[in-house]
């Protein structure tokens, strides 16, 4: 079933319940709606510049190109415009861009992004001035509704690359499927603090925190720290894995770590540090889980 609503209610039962996936918070195979409409006003937004800006040859350039390298079709596939001023009708490319855009797959749309990085590198380099790049200000225009619209990808280098990886993905649900009840808690608030509410130092401080609590279950000890839990374990951790994430756990406990005023986390850490931390919080429980398992 498709929904029409995205519901989300912070504390509510879904999000008690451990029942959020990743998957809920992210678009990584399907690109809703809402993204897909800003995609398309990003692409025709990047149009209207060369329309209002370059001269109508340009234009015709954009079209062309659009027509020839991208669609793999002719020039005479494009349509053609009545008025004497334009050779085509910008307005019936559009429609076709907006019909590719709107009901395509996902990954379709995304060729299609990559495809116009390179539709707006043709228009700089037939802009004499250079006084400004479209295909920079086109790149920047979708890696922000990919941040705001919790899209999977980045562009680099004129490329769409996941920013987290399918195996990546696979460890923080299961963290949150097969972990203690205490620990998918609190990774499920780091989970939604990192993607629904966007608040970087407290998803930071609730990664950590489920780290601290599956110490507490492997030594059923309330207050046990990860050097507590570690000890408790009796398979061997390699030394290098062990000394990794102790002086991870310190950065976030130590005078100027996140769960303290005026330090680093004081509504300064970014999003690429709280995934960090989600992600590597995630490989360490569930690696503890495993290694709790061999215990018994």
């Amino acid at each position: 079933m498709v929904k029409k609503f995205d519901i989300h209610v912070k504390g509510g039962f879904s999000e008690r319940k451990g029942l959020k996936k990743i998957s809920d918070l992210v678009q990584i195979t399907s690109l809703n709606e809402r993204t897909r409409n800003k995609i398309y006003t990003a692409i025709e937004d990047s149009f209207i510049s060369v329309d209002e800006e370059y001269t109508n040859e340009l234009r015709d350039g954009f079209c062309e190109y659009l027509y020839t390298e991208i669609f793999s079709l002719t020039k005479d596939h494009i349509p053609k415009s009545y008025d004497i001023v334009s050779t085509y009708d910008y307005s019936e490319v559009f429609k076709n861009i907006y019909n590719i855009i709107l009901t395509y797959e996902y990954n379709d749309v995304l060729d299609f992004v990559e495809g116009f990085i390179n539709v707006f590198s043709y228009v700089d380099s037939q802009n004499l001035y250079k006084y400004k790049s479209l295909k920079d200000e086109f790149i920047n225009k979708i890696n922000n509704i990919f941040v705001d619209e919790n899209v999977n990808y980045k562009i680099i280098n004129n490329i769409v690359t996941d920013i987290i990886s399918d195996e990546e993905i696979k460890s923080i649900d299961d963290t949150i499927n097969d972990s203690a009840k205490v620990v998918s808690s609190h990774f499920q608030k780091a989970l939604n603090l990192l993607y629904k509410t966007k608040d970087y130092d407290n998803s930071i401080k609730e990664s950590i925190t489920a780290v601290e609590s599956m110490c507490q279950v492997i030594t059923k000890k309330e207050k046990a720290t990860l050097g507590d839990g570690l000890k408790e374990l009796k398979s061997e951790i390699h030394p290098a894995l062990k000394t990794a994430f102790e002086k991870l756990y310190g950065y976030t406990s130590d005078a100027n770590g996140i769960r303290h005023a005026n330090g680093i986390g004081e509504g300064n850490s970014t999003f690429a540090e709280a995934k960090y931390m989600l992600i590597s919080c995630s490989a360490f429980i569930n690696y503890l889980s495993e290694c709790t398992k061999k215990d018994d």
